[in-house]
């Protein structure tokens, strides 16, 4: 069985039913995924920056109840641990959502779950799998305020309708369409200033090469001073290059009569604020600066990254998977899809020494994790916290200053 056979067996069977209610008059809201600006490197580094960075998160299932949060080792916990599926690591699974997300404005992830009823009778879903899904449309629609359902066009002709609230959805660049991403408003990519920028750009970088090339082929014109037929003349040519042709010295000595004009053909200097100008069209796009791009990024620079494209993966799929793998009730209790990427990881050193003495006075690390932001191995009994004995609870601190005026009250009245 090929593998996009195997990903289809994991759908329900096909539903067939007449859908009046499509948005945009029965037309797909998504289609025509990708484009030809994908071909280009500059586009593929910038998503690929992006994708390998969020790549790194981790993903928890958590109870959150108030400031209280609790790692669950349940089936969602333990799926993101190493393997969402049987085709895909953590790392690849969430880079290759990025990357759907980035390139079609739209990112569908699938959650393959059991039924499971307990000895009450109770029912609740065992998730034994998590898909992203790569369609070629996608149409988003209601059958007369029924729930809402999505319909998957795939590349094998096949489709596929199940209900929407089964699907995990992430959206990138939002216009007027209230249900999908991708920058304009009827719900698809526009590329179309990207695609101006990308073909000035190719048409530098083929220009250069080709002026080079020129530049160095003519160098001027010899012009013969004598009435000549064709053939003569084609004679006297052949001749004058090869006088050049024998020379080592770059000195042509020759008893045609005629004279040299030297050319002088320069290559094109393409300045280099024109060339950053067209980088920069293109990295903007996707929230990300020339020194992510070049991996010589300083920590406010990481920080900066994290913020403006980083957390808004974070917190799109911590909202999206949460109303999705969980159900109304369970969210409730606090039950919570949670994400964490450790930003201490890209600090400079002086930033992590002054975080490990804020640690050792505080008691916010233990020492194994202070190890770790080295690149230390864990030590036996490592997971000891310090504290500071100028540092005490709020609670001890208010029980002091109640023992004390409990003790003042009571000399007061002694004295009385």
């Amino acid at each position: 069985m090929g593998l996009f056979n195997y990903l289809i067996s994991i759908f329900p069977p096909l539903k067939r039913a007449a859908y009046r209610s499509w948005y945009s008059n029965s037309r797909p809201i998504l289609s025509d995924f990708g484009s030809n600006i994908y071909l280009s490197d500059f586009v593929n580094n910038a998503i690929d920056r992006v994708a390998s960075e969020v790549s790194k998160i981790d993903v928890k299932s958590v109870v959150q109840n108030g400031n209280a949060i609790r790692v669950e080792n349940d089936d969602i916990t333990r799926l993101f641990r190493f393997k969402p599926n049987p085709l895909q690591t953590t790392s690849d699974f969430i880079s290759s959502v990025e990357w759907l997300r980035r390139k079609n404005g739209n990112a569908f992830i699938y959650p393959q779950f059991e039924n499971v009823m307990t000895a009450d009778g109770r029912t609740f879903r065992r998730y034994v799998a998590l898909y992203p899904l790569n369609p070629n449309a996608v149409y988003i629609g209601t059958i007369n305020g029924e729930p809402w359902e999505i319909k998957f066009d795939f590349i094998d002709g096949s489709s596929y309708t199940l209900p929407y609230a089964d699907l995990i959805h992430l959206r990138w660049r939002r216009g007027t369409n209230l249900t999908a991403g991708g920058g304009d408003d009827s719900g698809q990519i526009n590329n179309y200033d990207i695609t101006r920028t990308i073909n000035a750009l190719d048409k530098v970088i083929q220009g250069l090469p080709k002026s080079i090339e020129a530049s160095l082929q003519i160098k001027g014109v010899y012009a013969a001073k004598t009435l000549a037929d064709q053939n003569k003349l084609t004679k006297m040519i052949t001749d004058f290059e090869s006088h050049i042709h024998s020379t080592s010295s770059g000195i042509v000595a020759t008893d045609l009569a005629g004279e040299f004009t030297p050319v002088n053909v320069s290559p094109a200097n393409v300045p280099e604020t024109a060339l950053n100008f067209l980088k920069s069209i293109i990295r903007e796009r996707y929230g990300i600066s020339a020194a992510i791009i070049s991996g010589d990024y300083t920590g406010d620079q990481h920080s900066a990254f994290y913020q403006t494209v980083i957390e808004d993966f974070i917190v799109q799929f911590e909202q999206a998977a949460t109303a999705c793998l969980f159900s109304g009730r369970e969210q409730d209790v606090g039950h919570r899809i949670k994400c964490y990427y450790s930003k201490v990881n890209y600090m400079a050193t002086k930033d992590k020494l002054e975080l490990a003495n804020l640690a050792k006075e505080t008691g916010i690390m233990n020492l194994n994790e202070i190890n770790e932001m080295f690149g230390l191995q864990p030590f036996e009994d490592g997971d000891r916290r310090l504290q500071s004995l100028n540092y005490v609870s709020l609670k001890v601190i208010d029980e002091y200053q109640k023992s004390k005026s409990g003790a003042s009250a009571g000399g007061a009245e002694g004295e009385k």
